[in-house]
């Protein structure tokens, strides 16, 4: 077995910790502070304070907290534009999945159970930061492309940065977060609860993998150079591991998502289409995310398969309407409306994929009140 020494090196960094008892500060600041510069906070009205002084990688933070609660924090925290972007991680002694769901809603990106032991704590710590560091590094490089997309002899210098990122500084931090679930799962103290989350965790590490692996490929379908591979594959097989893998997001606005089979038909042993895996997948995760994320609390998501001319038909459904500024460039590129951070990527690379693969994409926004995308796969002969 890999040690994690050995998967990557110590991610440098600072974590302020937000608690009042002496005894846990003392736990967690030995656990991290071989790898990280530890910032200590015994009330909430110094957090802020502290924010701005220097720079903090993350926020470690306890629930119960004197003065104001730690999701009072959170919410100061994420009203302020300086504050906004630091990954906060609760820490609580209460076993509550509505605690859980309203500390998501505030912002949060994970919660840790006390007492943890200071393993759990120090990878839950790392993959955070690691996470972050590689979205602000896409961020970044999707900015140049788009200045270097109106300089088009900056084009090429764009696509090595590109692809030095995918090969190199993104896989660096994912291997970490792909080969910590493997220790976590060798804890015999675990509940089949967490062992099921930490599942889901590694198996979406190596989904990410597997994506930022074929990242360059959105150049190569835009320049007609991608070089399709098609076979008869299972869309219902990776609609419902998309449906799992979204529960992240789902979960917290606790909208359901539902996949319905043609009419007349109870259920469905597979639906074939021709194309491939990972474009299909990529495809279908990025309009289902849209949808979720268009929806609001309570929401439906429904993902309606039939047949028709010799072509699957994908119906995917949401409420809600598309904003009148964007509905006649829905699909291209670097269109977006009222999501922080949203790059306008996920519709245009949806469509792309559609495309190369032989089929179509549309949206409909005829019934009032509701949005639906309709993708076009060719099927089987």
């Amino acid at each position: 077995m890999m040690n994690p020494s050995e998967i990557l090196e110590p991610t440098e960094g600072s974590i302020l910790l937000v608690d009042d008892q002496p005894e846990q500060i003392d736990i967690i600041k030995s656990a991290l502070e071989q790898s990280f510069i530890v910032k200590v906070a015994i009330h909430g009205k110094f957090v802020s304070q502290i924010c701005r002084a220097g720079v903090i990688d993350l926020i470690l933070m306890d629930v119960m907290m004197p003065g104001m609660s730690g999701y009072e924090i959170c919410r100061q925290l994420k009203n302020n534009p300086e504050t906004r972007a630091i990954p906060v991680i609760f820490l609580t002694s209460r076993d509550s999945t509505d605690d859980e769901a309203v500390g998501l809603k505030l912002g949060a990106v994970d919660f840790i159970r006390k007492p943890s032991s200071p393993s759990v704590v120090l990878s839950r710590c790392r993959n955070t930061i690691a996470h972050r560091r590689a979205k602000e590094a896409l961020h970044q490089k999707n900015e140049e492309l788009q200045q270097a997309l109106q300089h088009s002899h900056h084009a090429m210098k764009i696509r090595e940065d590109m692809e030095s990122i995918s090969r190199h500084d993104l896989k660096g931090p994912l291997s970490t977060i792909i080969g910590y679930p493997e220790l976590l799962l060798e804890d015999d103290n675990l509940t089949e609860q967490q062992r099921s989350y930490i599942k889901s965790m590694e198996r979406s590490g190596y989904t990410l993998l597997e994506m930022i692996n074929r990242s360059l490929d959105l150049f190569k379908m835009e320049n007609g150079t991608y070089i399709l591979k098609p076979e008869k594959i299972d869309l219902l097989v990776i609609l419902e591991r998309i449906v799992g893998d979204l529960g992240i997001h789902s979960g917290p606005k606790r909208v359901s998502i539902f996949i319905e089979f043609p009419e007349g038909c109870d259920s469905l042993e597979s639906f074939p289409i021709v194309g491939e895996k990972m474009l299909c997948y990529s495809l279908f995760y990025n309009l289902i995310l849209n949808a979720i994320e268009a929806s609001c609390d309570d929401g439906k998501v429904g993902t309606y398969l039939t047949t028709q001319n010799g072509n699957g038909i994908i119906r995917i459904t949401n409420p809600g309407e598309v904003p009148q500024a964007i509905l006649e460039h829905f699909f291209d590129k670097y269109v977006t409306s009222g999501k922080e951070g949203g790059t306008g990527l996920g519709t245009y690379s949806a469509w792309l994929a559609a495309k190369t693969q032989g089929g179509r994409i549309e949206l409909d926004t005829s019934h009032s009140g509701e949005t639906s995308v309709i993708v076009t796969l060719p099927s089987p002969a």
